[in-house]
């Protein structure tokens, strides 16, 4: 059973220049299920609309993708998604941001949209919500036990 100490629900994030794909745990921080994908320009309101997400739902814990090179550095992206975790982080007092490995999970997410058939006026949009979906699944597993 997976230690539920910290209240609150938990929520990924696939973070990009165009759009911010999001997604939610269960209360007991077993599930992650695709949320909504936010327009990130201008970034005011979809910082404001992350907010009220953040809030509406009791998250007390943000997984932010860390897009990192298959060799494992940091590139621009990775920087990006630094930035965003600190910028959200100073936003919202009590919130703690994790950042977490998220090599392929874009081209996972893409995979399974052509494998259950997605058509692909919607694929953008879905694609970004089950890429935050993968990346907070993933934590939740690491954590699964602890």
């Amino acid at each position: 059973m997976q230690n539920i100490g910290n209240a609150g629900r938990v929520m990924g994030v696939d973070y990009g220049d165009a759009r911010i794909g999001l997604a939610l745990s269960d209360g007991m921080r077993m599930v992650a299920t695709p949320l909504e994908t936010v327009t990130a320009q201008p970034p005011k309101p979809a910082f404001r609309r992350i907010r009220e997400l953040l809030e509406e739902h009791d998250v007390r814990e943000l997984v932010i993708g860390l897009p990192l090179h298959m060799n494992g550095d940091e590139g621009v992206r990775a920087v990006a998604s630094r930035e965003f975790a600190a910028k959200i982080g100073k936003q919202v007092p009590g919130l703690i941001t994790h950042l977490w490995d998220e090599r392929m999970t874009t081209a996972e997410a893409e995979r399974m949209m052509r494998t259950g058939g997605a058509k692909s006026g919607r694929r953008k949009e879905m694609r970004d919500q089950l890429a935050a979906q993968l990346i907070l699944q993933s934590w939740l597993d690491a954590r699964a036990g602890l």
